[in-house]
Formats: C-alpha cells, structure tokens, sequence
C-alpha cells in the first residue's frame, strides 16, 4: 500500500484512545479509529484507511498495526469478498437473435419521455463573429449629445445651458 510508506513522515500525537492529531506537510489532520474516520475524508469515503489513518494505527498497536489494517478497512476491500462476487459463474447475454420473447412484451409500444417545454420563443445568446465589434450601449445625454453623460452630471447643464 502507498499508504503504508508515507506515514513515516508524519507525527502523531494520541488525544485519547481512539483519537489521533497527525501532522503531516500540508496541515494536521484528526483521526478517529473506532467511528474510523480522517478530517482528510480520505478514510471516510474509500473506506481504507488513509496515510494519517496508517500513521495513528502504527503509533497505537507498534509492530502488529500491520495485521491491524485490514480490521479498519471495508470487508468489501478484502480478498474474501472479491473471490465470493466472482465465486459463480457468470453467463454472456445471448444475441438478440436467440431471444425468446412473448408476442405480449413485443407488441408493447413504449413511449418517449414527457419534454415540458417552456412557452415562448426558446432565447438565443447573440455570438459575434470574429470581424464583429461589440459595443456596448451607453447613455447619451440628449442636451449635450455626449456619451456617459447624465443631466444631473453634465457639465454643460452646470454652465447654465438647460
């Protein structure tokens, strides 16, 4: 396991029974053995314990934590259960060809999913083309007939043009 290599970097401190602070280069990260979860989530989600779980479990049980990992990990991760999924044999689906089906499941019409649809024209982003400008449309003050200007900002307002 690669987790089993990297936690010989990191340190671990015991909180209480089954409760670990391990640092480790990005940060410290908390382990709780017996609900067998990491604040990495890393344990929590793949159910095999991650390299702060390793780390804690060499620093409670020394030399056995070896034979300790597999009681931490999911049963669906171990051997035995992988043998028992493929332990019967499994057949290929025949062809088509050799189906036998009912003339009352070949005469069913099944019918296409229900589309709801919105009222009104579907709305389409505009796309300019390459030799497109876009401009952007910007106020135009009808006094002074400048762009950006508003009649409470004009400066031509202010020189007593009205």
């Amino acid at each position: 396991m690669a987790n089993k290599n990297m936690e010989n970097k990191l340190l671990v401190h015991q909180i209480d029974e089954d409760t670990f602070s391990v640092t480790a280069d990005n940060g410290i990260a908390m382990v709780h053995l017996r609900s067998k979860m990491c604040s990495c989530r890393e344990f929590d989600l793949d159910k095999i314990p991650c390299q702060h779980a390793m780390a804690a479990l060499r620093h409670k049980f020394g030399d056995e934590y070896d034979k300790m990992i597999y009681n931490f990990s999911s049963p669906y991760c171990k051997v035995e259960s992988y043998i028992l999924a493929y332990a019967d044999s499994i057949y290929p689906v025949l062809a088509e060809v050799f189906w036998n089906l009912s003339p009352k499941i070949l005469g069913r019409v099944i019918p296409p999913p229900e589309k709801k649809t919105k009222p009104g024209r579907k709305r389409m982003k505009q796309v300019p083309t390459i030799g497109e400008v876009v401009s952007k449309k910007r106020n135009k003050w009808s006094l002074c007939k400048r762009f950006g200007h508003q009649k409470t900002t004009c400066s031509t307002r202010s020189n007593g043009v009205s």
